[in-house]
């Protein structure tokens, strides 16, 4: 079955694997030692990285997914978020994409990123930082080109822009809001790179996407079973998503 983790190629069965995956970031990967616990960063190559989560004890208390690639897009972060089930070392942002230079809280939209070292590189509240924000597919439409695209959503209202952007992880289907926000998105963005990336630990494959959408560019990630055509350079990807980001400068 699809997950994050499936989005950069590893296919876990049970909660074993992903139990024996968690042991071997910790073994394989880079100590950050903070005042709350300790980040360890197992950097895969080819932008693949695990971010494996100890407590004050160094017992293993979580492992998330991270993909570090080329899309960088600017956003004024103005809070951070903690959720009830969250461990000491989560965190998420919300804050509005390719801002004004005004200072103002505003932009293009709001939205919700989690953040897989926040107490490592944390920005100042209010301040506008370049993030790189990874797109890990739960649901993906590929189209080989714009106009391909335009003529699947048909004619009138109702139909996405080929540069489009939901935060829906900020409101529930009946449209209230989410508390606290959610990191998913909906989005639709012109393909500006892409490949066909294998996992060098578990050789399988996934899908990279490097992507152009309202408010600035995402690297989107997917297991390939969820593709119904091949993502091409120039075509049109469409989604839902859950967002994961790093502050590249602040």
């Amino acid at each position: 079955m699809p997950s994050h983790l499936s989005d950069i190629g590893f296919d876990l069965r049970s909660q074993e694997d992903f139990e024996q995956l968690a042991v071997k970031t910790c073994n394989q990967g880079q100590r950050f030692r903070t005042t709350d616990g300790t980040y360890i960063k197992w950097s895969l190559g080819l932008g693949i990285e695990l971010w494996a989560q100890l407590d004050q004890h160094d017992e293993i208390i979580d492992l998330h997914p991270y993909f570090r690639g080329n899309a960088r897009m600017r956003v004024n972060i103005v809070n951070e978020i903690k959720r009830p089930n969250s461990t000491i070392l989560d965190a998420a942002y919300y804050g509005w994409a390719n801002p004004s230079d005004d200072g103002m809280e505003n932009g293009d939209f709001p939205f919700v990123f989690d953040v897989p070292n926040y107490k490592i590189q944390a920005p100042r509240m209010g301040s506008v930082a370049v993030v790189q924000l990874a797109a890990f597919a739960h649901e993906l439409e590929s189209y080989s080109s714009i106009e391909e695209f335009d003529r699947s959503q048909g004619e009138g209202f109702g139909g996405y822009a080929s540069k489009s952007f939901i935060p829906s992880g900020l409101f529930t289907p009946e449209g209230e809001d989410t508390v606290p926000p959610e990191a998913y998105a909906i989005f639709a963005g012109h393909v500006l790179e892409t490949s066909l990336i294998r996992n060098p630990v578990t050789a399988t494959d996934f899908c990279w996407a490097h992507v152009s959408t309202y408010g600035g560019e995402v690297d989107v990630v997917a297991d390939p079973v969820l593709l119904n055509n091949v993502v091409v350079k120039g075509g049109v990807v469409k989604g839902s998503f859950w967002l994961s980001g790093v502050v590249i400068e602040s």
